[in-house]
């Protein structure tokens, strides 16, 4: 296990962090191409104190408010957005024990991620039951010696091959939902490297499997019904926009990557308005275009965490801790509106980025189609046309957004 104990924390802006991210973005094609996991870029983003970035400075962290941690976050996705995505549950999982932070177990967590440990998921499962459902598979079964135990397969486990600890979703025997978290070293854990997707390859996105895994009682997060009232959250709006923000990060790295395929052509054609492309005005205009969407997805990415912020925040002053909610709903709304504005854009952006260099730019080598296949796969974490619908129906009738994490 990775701690950040001894090395010194490596704050985003400063100059050792562009050298860091440097190193990072160095390979990001070559790990792509040859379809190599990130295991060293992640261990060095712990070291460097990534994974601590939210918590405030008495508990060891940074003390980064939501819009700077998300800021961080697309500039780890410019360099790498498979090193970037795999710390998104982590993120979830110090969100969530810092709005508890006063619950002594809460803090026992926050200590973990303080330590440098990375938290990962196994909440999706393949089969019949609905997304979003809080049904599954899984089991959390007492053990007539004591304790639990946890009995299943999930898939879509990202992160967890890079991760110290795991969290996962379980029935009970008493028909609620269980959040536990447990070492994935733990007897019993297996993970599979499986996952085969064309695009966020690497990100450790397969199965984990529990066969009669013991689970202690203090490891249970949570233990609630399955037809519990929806209290205000932003805690599934964070976690979608997590995903944005590596969408704003890849376009980032589109800008990067079409000034470099500009400057690396000799010839034009014979028709061209310029001998030399970089002087050519049509690609100068597309290259700007590119430029304008990346720096408009980040700005969008950065309202919506602004958003976050201030629920969050609003916590502080209810009676019941929960954040308020109509800023809740704000925040979630934008967020729904950050996904459905970059689903239309960014793909398209990823495509025209090869009109700036001809056919050479389709070259396998070059490792330019990854944008493309990063930014589709990515998108395709919950459908776009169910969000556009939720948010014309909040507009006509102040109808609620879907209140899970699929949404």
């Amino acid at each position: 296990m990775t701690t950040v104990e001894n090395n010194p924390r490596i704050l985003p802006g400063s100059p050792q962090w562009d050298e860091l991210l440097g190193r990072i973005a160095a390979g990001a094609k070559d790990r792509d191409l040859n379809d190599e996991n990130p295991f060293d870029q992640v261990a060095a983003l712990k070291r460097a104190g990534f994974g601590t970035l939210r918590l405030p400075h008495e508990l060891g962290g940074a003390g980064l408010t939501v819009p700077q941690l998300f800021s961080a976050v697309i500039d780890v996705a410019r360099a790498d957005p498979v090193v970037a995505h795999i710390f998104r549950t982590h993120f979830w999982f110090t969100e969530e024990r810092l709005r508890t932070a006063g619950d002594p177990a809460s803090l026992q967590w926050l200590r973990k991620v303080a330590d440098g440990q990375l938290f990962g998921n196994a909440f999706s499962e393949k089969g019949s039951n609905a997304v979003g459902s809080l049904v599954f598979n899984t089991r959390l079964l007492p053990d007539p010696t004591g304790g639990y135990r946890l009995e299943g397969e999930k898939f879509y486990s990202t992160g967890t091959l890079f991760s110290d600890y795991l969290t996962v979703t379980a029935t009970t025997d008493h028909d609620s939902v269980a959040t536990v978290v447990v070492p994935a070293d733990r007897t019993g854990v297996k993970l599979v490297d499986d996952w085969d997707g064309f695009g966020q390859r690497r990100t450790g996105t397969g199965t984990t499997v529990f066969k009669n895994v013991a689970v202690t009682t203090d490891e249970i997060l949570a233990d609630s019904p399955y037809d519990a009232e929806a209290v205000p959250s932003v805690q599934y709006a964070s976690l979608q926009l997590f995903i944005h923000a590596v969408v704003a990060g890849i376009l980032a790295g589109v800008v990067d990557d079409g000034v470099t395929l500009l400057r690396s052509r000799d010839r034009s054609f014979s028709h061209a308005p310029t001998d030399r492309p970089t002087d050519d005005p049509l690609l100068q205009r597309l290259l700007g275009e590119l430029a304008s969407t990346a720096y408009v997805a980040k700005a969008a990415v950065l309202d919506a965490a602004e958003a976050i912020a201030v629920a969050t925040t609003s916590a502080a002053t209810t009676p019941d801790g929960n954040p308020d909610a109509k800023l809740a709903q704000d925040a979630q709304i934008k967020v729904a509106q950050v996904k459905v504005h970059l689903d239309a854009i960014a793909p398209e952006a990823a495509t025209r980025l090869l009109e700036l260099g001809g056919a050479s730019a389709a070259s396998r080598q070059k490792g330019l189609d990854r944008h493309w296949r990063n930014i589709r796969t990515i998108t395709l974490h919950n459908p776009v046309a169910y969000k556009a619908v939720a948010i014309g129906a909040n507009l006509l009738h102040d109808t609620p957004l879907p209140a899970n994490a699929y949404f």
